[in-house]
């Protein structure tokens, strides 16, 4: 953190804006302790908070979303293209796509939460071609609330924010994996009642 605390005040928001945006697309970047370190900054006097925030929000939001045009431009011509020739794989393909456009806007905002995961989110929402308008709804509002909770908790917590932060941001994962799945569940279940439904219907015609 002294490495990018000594970039940030070299060269400003502009280099928050750029270590957001690479992190999201997929460069091995800790964006969560960036964000809380930045809220550390505006503790200190260094950085102001709402300029803090809205470029910690832009930068996420704009990475995502190209990270889904990517995925919908290229990830899903070269899958449709060549994945027949993949076999199983492509048939796991078409069924988490299936998944995807049910419960998987979830995955966008809840994937904040979770490391490893929000790299991915925005990609497989392009290639599985969730609408745009539905992208946006789903990954703004996680990632406006996402930059200012951690933004805000370190500020909050000051000198404090490396002995807490670890078990704060540990804890939300598990939460926010939870959740995820229990969505993930009530869909599933969802769906095979729908199934079954539909196939008594179609015997009492």
């Amino acid at each position: 953190m002294g490495t990018f605390g000594d970039y940030i005040a070299q060269y400003g928001y502009g280099a928050l804006f750029g270590l957001f945006f690479l992190g999201i697309l997929g460069m091995p970047l800790p964006e969560e302790t960036l964000l809380v370190f930045s809220g550390f900054l505006v503790s200190t006097g260094k950085l102001e908070y709402w300029p803090t925030f809205f470029v910690c929000f832009l930068g996420s939001v704009t990475a995502m979303t190209a990270a889904y045009w990517i995925g919908r431009t290229l990830g899903y011509a070269f899958l449709e293209r060549y994945g027949k020739r993949l076999g199983m794989g492509y048939t796991v393909y078409k069924k988490t796509e299936e998944w995807f456009n049910r419960v998987g806007k979830w995955a966008l905002p809840l994937g904040y939460f979770i490391p490893g995961v929000r790299q991915f989110t925005a990609y497989f929402a392009g290639i599985t071609r969730l609408p745009f308008p539905t992208f946006m709804l789903y990954t703004y509002l996680g990632g406006l609330f996402w930059s200012l909770l951690f933004v805000t908790l370190g500020w909050q917590l000051g000198e404090r924010w490396d002995e807490l932060f670890d078990l704060i941001a540990r804890n939300l994962a598990i939460f926010f994996i939870a959740l995820l799945a229990l969505i993930a569940a009530w869909s599933y279940f969802r769906h095979k009642a729908n199934v079954k439904k539909q196939l008594r219907r179609d015997q009492n015609e």
